[in-house]
């Protein structure tokens, strides 16, 4: 049988309503003998709730400064919130009552066939301090069992996936081919000023999924 995992439907929730949720996870899981060092930590998501709650009602009736403001703080706030999910489903191993205890919903059992993965959301690069260094994170995917990130000099640069071997098509100007069982991975060695283009993958035993969309950065 497969082991249920967080639901990860609560990002799609109204600000308000995703304010009270996280308020409500940090009180779930204050004390819970199953979470004894939570990562991250409770009152850095109570903070951020926080911050959200304050941001969103100066954003309404404000300028658009506000609005970006509050969609800064909401970033913030749902980065936390899967971080959070992952570090239950770490704890729980697939168990609904563990899950439950910290007030997140599990999914559902059931044994089902094994699909291939869907395609990773929300991607999204960040320049490190490091020259040349970046890092890229998307949303958690899914029975995903790794993470393939495709760096490129050009857009539209081919790579696929044949067992444990990497498949890249020539002249596309891939660079980097990274595989991780992390979502979040961190990239160095690229040339400072050069714009890459960068996207993921999820694989499992079906197979690779879709690519995510195609996000550009220049290297510091």
């Amino acid at each position: 049988m497969s082991k249920a995992k967080v639901k990860i439907t609560f990002i799609k929730i109204p600000i308000p309503e995703k304010i009270e949720y996280a308020r409500d996870r940090v009180t779930d899981m204050t004390g819970n003998p199953n979470f004894v060092m939570p990562d991250p930590a409770l009152p850095v998501v109570g903070a951020a709730a926080t911050d959200l709650e304050t941001k969103y009602n100066k954003a309404q009736g404000g300028g658009p400064a506000d609005t970006i403001a509050q969609n800064a703080a909401e970033e913030v706030l749902d980065d936390l919130m899967r971080d959070e999910a992952d570090y239950v489903d770490d704890i729980a191993d697939g168990s609904e009552v563990i899950i439950s205890s910290a007030g997140f919903t599990p999914t559902q059992t059931e044994q089902t066939p094994v699909q291939k993965p869907l395609k990773p959301e929300n991607l999204k690069n960040k320049h490190l301090d490091q020259p040349g260094s970046i890092s890229s994170v998307c949303d958690k995917v899914e029975n995903a069992k790794a993470y393939a990130t495709v760096i490129a000099t050009s857009q539209d640069g081919q790579v696929t996936v044949a067992g444990e071997d990497v498949i890249i098509t020539s002249g596309t100007g891939v660079v980097i081919v990274n595989i991780s069982t992390n979502r979040k991975t961190t990239h160095t060695g690229l040339t400072s000023g050069t714009k890459y283009w960068v996207r993921k993958f999820a694989i499992n035993a079906a197979g690779r999924g879709p690519d995510s969309d195609v996000i550009p950065i220049v290297a510091p």
